[in-house]
């Protein structure tokens, strides 16, 4: 073998235990302990043996290339992150692929069925050995009165989970709301991680949102923080209760009060560097 990358993880499922070995930046999973599954990191399709996974891997085409566009690079964190449409045929079979690989980690939100609808925004690894998979959510192309959902699926593959590759992608689904002009909001129900994250994330952008429209000297209500952050008023309502921001007055007068600190701190958690987002709403 010319190539080789060390490293052996055991991930846990919502079904079962595998344990990945990367060799040449594909990875080896073992499903069960007599049952093994070979999956290339690249293009995610499977494969019997090891030999199988590593003949595979002279050829494939998606080291170097992925049937999507670019929409975000960042040299610092080694990522980039593609949008790929699932209404191309030339895209179908990774969507089915990738949709397959979620049902390990999601429990009842994936199906194989209705694909088209959604754009996939995935996140890759890129290094000398090509593109690595590390994640990404599902957003429904066409947004209606009925569905303002900023996502659909979210999902980390463990071993990247401490990379903060979670809180990226749901950062950007908001920005992505925001350039479409619609205050949205995730796909319910939320896991218990993705809770989690969504309170965390809640909370910086109303921060951010908040700091922007007294900077601007704008009326501070409900509806101008969901305008600002594209966080729906009902997730904006039930933030600001949990951030504790919010008082009233004998005469019944509603007022904010943020600590500049919490603003200030706001700033520095920001993950996403927007001068490095070029994404257009898929028509």
């Amino acid at each position: 073998m010319k190539r080789q990358r060390s490293g052996d993880t055991v991930i846990k499922t919502l079904f079962r235990e595998y344990q990945a070995h990367s060799v040449t930046g594909f990875v080896q999973q073992a499903i069960k302990d007599t049952e093994k599954i070979f999956l290339c990191e690249a293009c995610l399709s499977q494969f019997s043996s090891l030999p199988d996974l590593i003949k595979h891997a002279e050829i494939c085409t998606y080291r170097y290339w992925i049937p999507g566009d670019e929409i975000y690079r960042c040299d610092e964190r080694k990522c980039v992150i593609m949008e790929i449409d699932g209404r191309k045929a030339v895209c179908s079979s990774f969507t089915r692929r990738i949709a397959y690989l979620s049902k390990f980690f999601l429990d009842e939100k994936t199906t194989l069925d209705d694909l088209h609808f959604f754009a996939f925004i995935v996140i890759f690894e890129l290094d000398d050995y090509g593109y690595h998979f590390a994640g990404y959510f599902s957003k429904e192309w066409r947004k209606t009165l009925s569905c303002t959902n900023t996502l659909s699926c979210l999902m980390v593959l463990p071993p990247y989970r401490s990379k903060g590759y979670g809180s990226l992608l749901v950062e950007l689904s908001y920005e992505m709301a925001k350039i479409e002009g619609i205050a949205g909001t995730p796909e319910r129900p939320l896991s218990t991680g993705g809770k989690r994250i969504f309170s965390r994330i809640w909370r910086e952008e109303l921060l951010r949102a908040m700091f922007a429209i007294h900077k601007g000297r704008l009326p501070l209500t409900l509806r101008t923080i969901s305008s600002k952050s594209a966080i729906n008023i009902e997730d904006t309502a039930l933030a600001l209760h949990h951030l504790g921001v919010v008082f009233s007055a004998p005469d019944g007068t509603t007022f904010i009060t943020v600590p500049q600190s919490a603003i200030n701190e706001s700033e520095k958690t920001k993950r996403l560097n927007n001068k490095l987002l070029l994404w257009v709403p898929l028509s």
